[in-house]
C-alpha cells in the first residue's frame, strides 16, 4: 500500500513540473512574439527599428495619394509644376537663391500642421539645384534648425535645350587662390552629360585626372590647388545626344593670399558701430593690365 501511494505522489510531482514549465514559456512566447494571420512569429521590436529608419523628411507629390521619396539627386521634366513635401510642423526650406532674388512668384510655400508645402510652377532648366527642408525647434523665443531632421536633394530640371544651367552673365569672373579650392561652376541639367573643360586661348582642352581636377555636375570643375598657370579664358562644352552644347566663358585670376588680414577699429564714439572690422585687400591683374582691387570682410 505504501508503495502505490509513494509513486501515485511521484507522478504528481512530475505533472505539476511539465504544466509549470509550459505555463513559463507561454509567458516568455507571449511577450516577445506575435503570430500574424500567415503563421509566422515576427518579434515586435524589430519591427519599429525598421519602420522607424524607413521614415525620411523630403517627399514629391506625384498624385493625390501617390507620393515618391526623393534621393540624394532627382532628374524632373520641366514644365510641370513641382509640389514637395516635409513632414513636420515647423519646417525651414532652401531652394535656389535667384528664386529669392528675383522674386519669384512661381514660388509658394505653405504650412499646415502636419507638414509644410513648397510648389514650384512651371520650373525651367534654370531652376537646377539642391533643395531642402528642415525640421525648426524653439526653445521660447529662440530658433534653430535640428540638423537630426533635414533632407537635401539636388533636382535637374533636364532640358536638352539646354544642357547647362543658365547664367544672368555672359562672362563670369572665378577667382583661384593657392589656399582653398577654385570651381569653374558649369554645371549641367542632365548628370549623364559628357562635359569637358575648354581654354581659348590657345585653344586646348583641360583633362580631368580625378584628383587635382575633377567634375561634379552639381558644381562644375573643382581645381584642388589652383596656380597662376590656370590663368585664362576658359569654356565647357557639354555632349548628350546631339550637337555639343558651349556654356558662357569664365576667366579665372589668380589672387594673391596675403600673410595676415588688417584689423580696421571703429571709434567708440559710434554707438551703433562698436565692432573690429576683418577685411582683405586683394588686387588683381587681368590680361588687358587691368586692376581689380576686392575687399572681402
Amino acid at each position: 500500500m505504501k508503495l502505490w501511494v509513494v509513486l501515485g505522489m511521484a507522478l504528481l510531482w512530475v505533472e505539476l513540473q511539465n504544466g509549470s514549465c509550459q505555463q513559463i514559456k507561454r509567458r516568455k512566447d507571449v511577450g516577445e512574439n506575435r503570430i500574424h494571420p500567415g503563421g509566422k512569429r515576427v518579434k515586435v521590436r524589430k519591427l519599429k527599428e525598421v519602420a522607424g529608419k524607413g521614415q525620411t523628411l523630403l517627399t514629391q507629390v506625384l498624385d493625390k495619394g501617390r507620393f515618391l521619396r526623393l534621393g540624394q539627386s532627382t532628374s524632373l521634366t520641366p514644365g510641370r509644376n513641382m509640389e514637395l513635401r516635409c513632414k513636420g510642423n515647423s519646417i525651414g526650406w532652401s531652394y535656389p537663391p535667384y528664386l529669392d532674388t528675383f522674386n519669384d512668384s512661381r514660388l509658394s510655400i505653405m504650412q499646415s500642421d502636419k507638414y509644410s508645402q513648397l510648389i514650384l510652377k512651371a520650373p525651367s532648366a534654370a531652376d537646377t539645384g539642391p533643395y531642402s527642408c528642415w525640421v525648426i525647434v524653439c526653445d521660447g523665443t529662440e530658433c534653430e534648425r535640428d540638423h537630426d531632421r533635414s533632407y537635401v536633394s539636388y533636382i535637374y530640371f533636364t532640358d536638352k535645350d539646354n544642357l547647362f544651367v543658365p547664367s544672368a552673365f555672359h562672362f563670369e569672373i572665378a577667382y583661384l587662390r593657392p589656399d582653398r579650392p577654385a570651381v569653374v561652376p558649369c554645371r549641367v541639367t542632365d548628370p549623364q552629360s559628357e562635359v569637358t573643360l575648354h581654354r581659348e586661348v590657345p585653344p586646348e582642352e583641360i583633362t580631368a585626372n580625378g584628383t587635382q581636377m575633377t567634375y561634379d555636375p552639381s558644381k562644375g570643375f573643382v581645381l584642388q590647388n589652383p596656380s597662376p598657370e590656370q590663368q585664362g579664358v576658359f569654356y565647357c562644352k557639354a555632349v548628350t545626344k546631339g550637337t555639343p552644347q558651349i556654356s558662357t566663358k569664365y576667366q579665372l585670376l589668380y589672387v594673391e593670399v596675403p600673410s595676415g588680414s588688417h584689423m580696421l577699429s571703429v571709434p567708440p564714439h559710434h554707438e551703433r558701430l562698436k565692432l573690429h572690422i576683418s577685411s582683405i585687400c586683394t588686387q588683381t591683374r587681368t590680361l588687358n593690365n587691368h586692376f581689380i582691387t576686392q575687399l572681402d570682410f
